[in-house]
């Protein structure tokens, strides 16, 4: 998982006109958010509140262990 040092310098690579400590703040801000996008929510979890699910019988199945 990228560090709020390698998202730095990503930014600083794309955006060269902002300044170190501007690269600094959005780096751990990305830092911050890239961590919870990874404990927050489980993928399958978050494919369930979405009602995404390649196979119909999944959904079955997530319905009845709901209803159990």
């Amino acid at each position: 998982m990228p560090t709020a040092t390698g998202f730095e310098k990503r930014i600083a690579l794309a955006a060269p006109q902002l300044s170190r400590s501007k690269c600094q703040r959005l780096a751990l801000k990305l830092a911050k958010r890239a961590e919870r996008m990874q404990t927050v929510e489980d993928f399958y979890t978050a494919l369930r509140v979405l009602g995404v699910s390649p196979d119909p019988t999944a959904l079955d199945a997530i319905r009845r262990m709901e209803t159990t």
